[in-house]
């Protein structure tokens, strides 16, 4: 637990500060930061289709009939 939260620190410290920026600048980061949130979302829900195709149609082990 501790790890993790030293990890998303030094990974949350690594990303420019905004804060000191130019409104121009304020907002090309709002809308890349908009396009990522977007970005992520749709990657989410393509992957969780992708999974549920795979398990919904995937290849069933046919029973053998004795003849």
């Amino acid at each position: 637990m501790a790890v993790t939260s030293i990890l998303l620190g030094l990974i949350a410290a690594s990303f420019p500060s905004v804060s000191a920026q130019s409104p121009q600048v304020e907002r090309e980061w709002a809308l890349f930061n908009q396009i990522l949130m977007i970005g992520i979302a749709v990657g989410i829900v393509v992957f969780g289709l992708l999974f549920y195709a795979i398990f919904k149609y995937r290849e069933k082990p046919q029973k053998k009939v004795a003849q």
